[in-house]
């Protein structure tokens, strides 16, 4: 059964079929739409980016096959090296582990049931499932960071299609904020048509309904926007003046303080630690000037809307003092204890299985890294941190090489928004599986194969140069 969102997102996706490059621009956009469904099939949900990017894996492949190639595949794929090993290993682990151990280790199922209980270890469901997303996902990042190292400006369209989808959250957001406040007609049935996700849009702190957009919970919409904002804020302090991510960052920032979401809120807190000590250690004196300023403009607004809106409105500043209480005694609520419990558990099922894990899709934990350790072991989150090195390093090196400004703002804008999505899965994501993050993840690659691929012909003329213009005994000839 289509949806009625289906209904709309589909057909771009029918239109576009033959043009890759809007393929993943449309992926970027649908990922907006997590809690929603384009097709319903026997009570599971096809989230709306998993479409185009379907399509554009396939239509890669049919190139592939062609004979068409890229400009730099080869960098490209041996930066991927580390990871494609890890999601080979996951794919195998879900297979091997829940047979291995069958019975001998607890785990949370995949689907949370109204009893919640730990089962014992056994192959379910879950694996197949899982490791279709997992699948689909590497496919998306392996393909599109080869597809993407061709020239041109594909790479910087695609980042502000990002910054775009960013908008269009605000906006939802907003629109759910009027219809809260103000009782204008909001479609929640349009936005959460996936029958496969716990929709927990009714929250209230006080008389203040949480915002969560079109996402699932309140939470998601707070990681999402707090990916989007640092984006637009690292690239607005590296000199980009243009209106959309100002747009973004100052919307963005209104839509994460107004979710009343811990996450949110902890992780902008973390952001902003690391953009300090990033411009404090090795910054030079126009971006520390950029971000002196930055943070004078925030203590300005931050000190007036502290003393006039207790002034101008009472109630509102009851209510944020009801979300300040909330978020400091989050530590004392069921529900950070239940969470706490179910990666406590996680760590010692990795512990039971010998670091081995017990197989993708197995468990469900509460945040990331402890669903980590339980599903992949010790030896898939040691390959994850490889690769994050490896990308690191690399990643900083064509930087500094590159003369491409616009490869740095996507290095920059991509590198920004995928740390952000991490440090709110380390905090209460239990797996990244939406699509935007695996085609960020495959930009940062494609620009930093590119960087590196361009800079090379460059330093081997120049060191031919040097060569030719030294006599035997050192010296440059007059």
């Amino acid at each position: 059964m289509i949806t009625a969102i289906g209904s709309l997102l589909i057909l771009p996706c029918l239109w576009f079929w033959r043009r890759p490059a809007a393929l993943l621009a449309l992926v970027l956009v649908y990922s907006v739409f997590s809690a929603a469904a384009i097709l319903v099939v026997g009570g599971l949900g096809v989230t709306p980016a998993l479409v185009p990017a379907a399509m554009f894996i396939g239509l890669f492949l049919l190139n592939m096959f062609n004979g068409v190639r890229y400009h730099a595949e080869r960098p490209a794929l041996l930066l991927l090296a580390p990871f494609i090993l890890v999601i080979c290993g996951a794919l195998i682990s879900s297979f091997i582990m829940p047979r291995l151990f069958e019975g001998d280790v607890l785990v949370w199922p995949q689907k949370i049931s109204p009893f919640l209980v730990r089962s014992p270890l056994a192959p379910n469901a879950g694996n197949i499932t899982q490791d279709m997303y997992l699948l689909a996902n590497a496919l998306l990042t392996i393909c599109a960071a080869l597809y993407l190292t061709r020239p041109g400006m594909l790479l910087a369209r695609l980042l502000d299609a990002y910054l775009a989808s960013g908008l269009l959250v605000i906006f939802i957001a907003f629109w759910q904020f009027a219809g809260n406040i103000l009782h204008i007609p909001y479609p929640s049935a349009f936005f959460h048509s996936n029958p496969g996700w716990s929709q927990l849009s009714d929250q209230t702190i006080g008389s203040l309904t949480r915002l969560n957009g079109p996402f699932s919970e309140p939470s998601s919409l707070s990681a999402y926007m707090c990916a989007s904002l640092s984006a637009a804020g690292w690239v607005m302090l590296n000199g980009d003046r243009r209106l959309l991510p100002r747009l973004t960052f100052w919307g963005g920032l209104c839509v994460v303080l107004l979710t009343t979401a811990s996450t949110g809120y902890v992780t902008l807190l973390a952001m902003a630690m690391l953009l300090v000590a990033r411009v404090v250690i090795a910054g030079g004196p126009l971006l520390r000037k950029r971000l002196a300023i930055g943070m004078a403009v925030f203590l300005v607004l931050g000190g007036l809307a502290a003393g006039a809106v207790p002034a101008v409105a009472p109630g509102a500043a009851k209510e944020a003092m009801l979300v300040i209480n909330a978020t400091l005694d989050k530590r004392q609520s069921s529900s950070y204890q239940d969470r706490s419990t179910a990666d406590r558990d996680s760590l010692l099922e990795m512990s039971a299985t010998y670091g081995l894990g017990v197989g993708w899709g197995s468990n469900r934990s509460s945040s990331l890294l402890p669903g980590l350790l339980a599903a992949i072991g010790l030896w898939g989150v040691g390959g994850l941190v490889w690769f994050g090195g490896v990308l690191t390093l690399r990643a900083r090196r064509a930087m500094r090489r590159t003369e491409d400004p616009l490869l740095r703002h996507v290095m920059r804008g991509s590198a920004a928004a995928l740390i952000s999505a991490l440090v709110s899965a380390l905090l209460s994501g239990p797996t990244i599986s939406s699509p935007d993050f695996y085609l960020l993840l495959a930009m940062l690659v494609a620009a930093t194969a590119r960087g590196l691929r361009e800079a090379a012909p460059r330093r081997h003329v120049g060191q031919a140069v040097a060569r030719l213009t030294m006599t035997p005994l050192g010296r440059a000839n007059p």
